[in-house]
């Protein structure tokens, strides 16, 4: 029996402070366990599966993450219900922006064009503990003006191999920073 397939793109937003990364593992809490397992709750025993558009490390949030859930046999007839009930099952730290259905030749990982990143410094005294999650603390003194020149020399196309953790020849670790800015 052919099993037809429907197509949707995800997108969501999470703190990932209690989070081991995007990618399931074995033992531990990840951003993509979660949202498997809340979408076996609601779906309830509509076969699915669901794509990343990429891996994030442990503790790394995402303001706006992507992601591909393709379900089979039965559509999502009501995207505003599928939202809210998504929502109201996944966890506190995981919410869902919106969704649409794209088709089969739409893909996650080769659609994805861009990336932006961002890193929160404080300097001098402690901060508040419930910042830890999202903010770094240093507690000398930042050469902020340093630290930008530092940044700019990341701006273009470079190998990052050697910030990888377990590098292999077969990796791909050339990528591009468009643009490294202060936001003070």
């Amino acid at each position: 029996m052919f099993d037809k397939r429907y197509y949707y793109l995800i997108k969501i937003q999470y703190l990932g402070y209690r989070f081991h990364g995007w990618q399931k593992q074995p033992d531990v809490k990840t951003i993509h366990l979660m949202i498997d397992r809340t979408l076996k709750f609601i779906l309830k025993d509509v076969r699915f599966k669901t794509l990343g558009a990429g891996r994030t490390d442990a503790m790394v949030s995402a303001n706006e993450a992507a992601l591909e859930l393709f379900i089979y046999n039965e559509p999502i007839t009501d995207f505003e219900a599928f939202l809210d009930l998504f929502n109201h099952n996944l966890p506190q730290d995981i919410r869902a922006l919106s969704i649409i259905e794209v088709d089969k030749d739409f893909n996650i990982i080769q659609d994805s064009k861009l990336k932006e990143y961002h890193y929160v410094f404080s300097e001098g005294q402690k901060n508040h503990p419930f910042c830890a999650p999202i903010l770094t603390t240093i507690l000398e003194p930042l050469n902020v003006e340093l630290m930008k020149q530092g940044a700019k020399l990341f701006e273009g196309t470079h190998n990052f191999k050697t910030y990888c953790y377990r590098a292999t020849d077969k990796g791909k670790y050339h990528r591009t920073i468009e643009i490294s800015e202060d936001y003070r």
